[in-house]
């Protein structure tokens, strides 16, 4: 960005333009293509020289000349209902529906935020609707030139880096605020504009924008942008069509080829520019590995250029590797574990194990571009929504009865005893939905479930001595009641007649008794035509039936369930399936009430239905992570299952194993699609310490520390990679290597490159983590953070001058080992305790 000393070009301008002018200004006075008079074009082009908005769209001026269109013109797409075009002119929407209408609009915001400079009411400039730019040129123009608050530096992240912010700061600090804050640092002695020179030569040079290329990056012209640092405005980013497009931004290369590009964005985070390089690639002999660096020449320029690798740190984020299978890996394990010291991405690599395992196309296309993360991620969140993914963290009180089943309390919901149940672990859980269920009985379902009320029954209890009510209703198709006592409700019309038929027969109940509302439900709200959906405890249903006769009493006996209607059951299942496959929530303890949409899915009620294809249970593997498994008890969370986890013990394998489960009694078995992925803190405990019958089930993949992910990431003169591998060296004498110091620690530092942020990271995860190694024991820590050989004030440890005798008086021998040491909170912001770190 060029800056011109020379101030007369301003004089000029507010002679030619006093606010009094703007106040009468027309709209070919405002904007004529062609017309080095008009307002837009001493503001583009002949007041350049302080501060740069040129290139880009001509939209940002709210309206616009597109006759004898010029440098500036542009157009947009026909579909775009943000902009719209006469013959003449094209304008943001926003401001009007006519040109006349827009450019009254543009006017009256052109004045505000001209007065507002000028009575240096900087805060409501804030509000303006004209680009943010054009309007903070504005604004520097008609300042104050006696006490200037604005400098000529239009883009936010020069002004974020001046103050050491960091560039993603948005939403709390209004540019206004920047502008004041950067005015209090300039020094009296020095112009306006020369202060705004030195502003941004400073942020260009320590900000370079590089971005290391991918074999497919290069192979599809793709430039991917991580946004939170690319030097680029948000109003270009666009979505993933064409039609989505934003404000472009004009780009030319180190070759001479220059275009027009917006950022095609796939997340807050990531994306890449539209406009495909192939050609720039060809041209320049690009190839993967290679760095691409972007420099801002002006508001709305850019320039594209090619660098080696050693000219400048790489400011693109550094992604973890993929994962890669060798060719005698064709299948992804049935049982891993990924260990590794804090902080190496095991989480994060359990991510791309799953997808691996669920889907391995997508995994394999977008692994090694940088921008496909977010494809991953997204993928990944919805194969948890769908349960094909579930977690698990496992910790000292987790226990079997969270992991395979146990017995649980269920209060119930008319007043009586509790209830005690057996309910489903993660683990069974996770393998009955992966082993799907038999279809024990199956009927042509209605062509149309809408505007049918879908109802949740309990037809028994499964485990209860009312068990054989479920198996009697399936056979005979019905549904049977156990409330009202054996009362006949023939004839009840009313729920109050309903009541008043209990108290006849001597029943002593209240009107909103739930018996009562079961009964009433059962006799008058249910209808022909509705669905039952039958519950197998609150967290299965077991059949799906279709009401089809009015209520009829049943004489019986032994029990009270004479309350029976018809019904055509469509589904029955043996196994039950679990709730996920059918319900977003669990179901209620009450024996009958109405499913809502909020409660149930419809589309995959249609789906186990066959409207929609019937549904295969159990055709695609699942995924089990298990957080921490090294903290849990083993053998008192997996039981006896420890061993049918085995390959070779699965279901459908020649040596398969059951067993038979201690509280439901159910035959049990672990299905060969249930994949199991665990993570371990190998500095919470090592290999040699993990249960014996663990390790030889499970194949193992280390997660080691690694600092050269971090080695291009420089911290005022300090390499974050060095420093890490240096600090691990001292580790790994003075301990081991299970208590490395994990990269992704500092993997933050590569979106913002500050000494404070980096005493963030020190003071809050590793000088904490430092005495959880070393059980506090102050020197050794002092060791691996070299402050034995640092100067004065640059180390973190050090130990207080204090009189001892003042304490303990002078005949008190104290022993020489305790030492008392403090921590240098002062030494966390100076560049030098961390280069003094790497230094002997």
């Amino acid at each position: 960005m060029a800056f011109d000393q020379d101030t007369r070009i301003w004089d000029d301008f507010l002679q030619a333009w006093p606010i009094e002018r703007l106040r009468t200004m027309t709209l070919p006075e405002y904007a004529t293509a062609g017309d080095k008079n008009s307002f837009v074009y001493w503001m583009e082009s002949r007041l350049d020289g302080l501060g740069s908005i040129w290139g880009g769209s001509a939209f940002k001026f709210g309206i616009y000349s597109r006759v004898a269109a010029t440098a500036i013109a542009t157009t947009a797409a026909d579909d775009d209902l943000s902009r719209a075009y006469d013959g003449q002119y094209g304008w943001y929407r926003k401001f009007g529906r006519t040109a006349a209408e827009a450019f009254e609009a543009v006017r009256r915001e052109v004045i505000a935020v001209a007065t507002a400079a000028r009575d240096g009411r900087l805060e409501d400039i804030d509000a303006s609707p004209l680009g943010e730019a054009y309007r903070w040129k504005i604004a520097f123009h008609y300042q104050s030139r006696q006490s200037p608050q604005i400098v000529c530096v239009y883009l936010r992240k020069p002004l974020l880096g001046f103050l050491g912010l960091p560039a993603n700061s948005r939403r709390e600090l209004p540019q206004s605020r920047l502008y004041r804050d950067i005015a209090a640092r300039r020094p009296q002695s020095e112009s306006i504009v020369a202060f705004s020179h030195r502003l941004w030569r400073e942020w260009a040079r320590n900000n370079p924008y590089a971005i290391k290329l991918t074999d497919g990056a290069v192979r599809n012209g793709y430039l991917t942008l991580n946004l939170v640092s690319a030097p680029f405005p948000e109003n270009m980013r666009g979505g993933l069509g064409d039609e989505e497009h934003g404000e472009v931004a004009r780009f030319r290369t180190d070759t001479g080829f220059e275009f027009e590009s917006d950022i095609r964005a796939s997340s807050d985070t990531r994306g890449r520019l539209r406009k495909r390089l192939n050609r720039y690639f060809s041209d320049a002999d690009i190839k993967a590995g290679d760095i691409v660096h972007i420099s801002p020449e002006a508001e709305g320029r850019y320039l594209i250029s090619r660098h080696l690798p050693a000219v400048s740190p790489v400011r693109n984020r550094v992604a973890e590797p993929p994962f890669e299978r060798t060719p005698m890996m064709s299948k992804p394990p049935l049982n891993q574990i990924l260990f590794g010291p804090p902080g190496t991405g095991k989480t994060y690599h359990a991510i791309d194990k799953a997808l691996e395992i669920l889907a391995p196309d997508l995994l394999a296309q977008h692994a090694a571009d940088p921008g496909g993360r977010a494809v991953l991620k997204k993928r990944f969140d919805e194969l948890v929504h769908d349960k094909l993914v579930q977690f698990v963290t496992f910790h000292q009180s987790f226990s079997y009865e969270d992991f395979v089943e146990g017995i649980r309390a269920h209060a119930p919901v008319d007043g009586g005893a509790l209830r005690y149940e057996v309910d489903d672990g993660v683990f069974k859980s996770i393998c009955a939905a992966a082993a799907g269920a038999k279809i024990a009985r199956k009927a042509q379902a209605p062509f149309d479930l809408s505007g049918k009320r879908i109802w949740k029954m309990s037809l028994g209890n499964s485990r209860g001595s009312d068990s054989y009510i479920y198996e009697e209703c399936i056979k005979n198709g019905i549904a049977l009641l156990g409330y009202g006592d054996g009362i006949d409700f023939s004839g009840c019309t009313t729920r109050a007649e309903v009541y008043q038929r209990f108290l006849r027969e001597g029943q002593k109940v209240e009107s909103g008794d739930y018996a009562v509302t079961a009964v009433a439900t059962f006799l008058l709200r249910i209808k022909q035509g509705d669905l039952l959906v039958v519950s197998d405890g609150l967290q299965k249903f077991r059949a799906i039936g279709e009401v089809i006769g009015d209520y009829r009493p049943v004489p019986r006996e032994g029990d009270e369930y004479t309350q029976c209607r018809a019904i055509r059951w469509l589904r029955v299942y043996e196994p039950s399936l679990p709730l996920d496959q059918l319900m977003h929530n669990q179901f209620s303890q009450m024996t009958i009430y109405q499913l809502h949409d909020g409660s149930i899915d419809r589309d995959k009620l249609e789906q186990l239905l066959g409207l929609q294809g019937e549904a295969q249970p159990g055709a695609r593997p699942h995924v089990l992570i298990i957080d921490e498994i090294n903290r849990g008890n083993i053998s008192r969370i997996f039981g006896e299952l420890i061993t049918l986890i085995e390959p070779s013990k699965r279901v459908g394998e020649d040596e398969a194993l059951e067993v038979i489960l201690p509280y439901s009694k159910e035959r049990f078995g672990v299905p060969g699609n249930v994949h199991l992925i665990g993570t371990m803190n190998t500095a919470d405990r090592s290999l040699t310490g993990l249960d014996i019958a663990l390790r030889r089930r499970f194949e193992f993949f280390e997660m080691p520390s690694r600092p050269e992910l971090l080695s291009a990431i420089v911290v005022e003169g300090v390499n974050i990679g060095e420093m890490l591998a240096v600090m691990n060296r001292r580790i790994e004498v003075l301990l081991d290597r299970d208590h490395h110091l994990g990269h992704a620690y500092f993997m933050a530092l590569d979106k913002e490159r500050s000494l404070s942020r980096l005493a963030a990271v020190f003071r809050n995860q590793i000088l904490p983590l430092l005495q959880e190694y070393f059980f506090e024991d102050w020197e050794r820590i002092r060791w691996v953070l070299n402050d034995q050989n640092k100067a004065e004030g640059h180390r973190f440890i050090i130990e207080p001058k204090r009189s001892v005798e003042g304490l303990f008086g002078s005949t008190t021998d104290l022993p020489l080992e305790n030492r008392i040491w403090q921590v240098d909170t002062e030494a966390f912001g100076q560049a030098d305790s961390y280069r003094g770190i790497i230094a002997v």
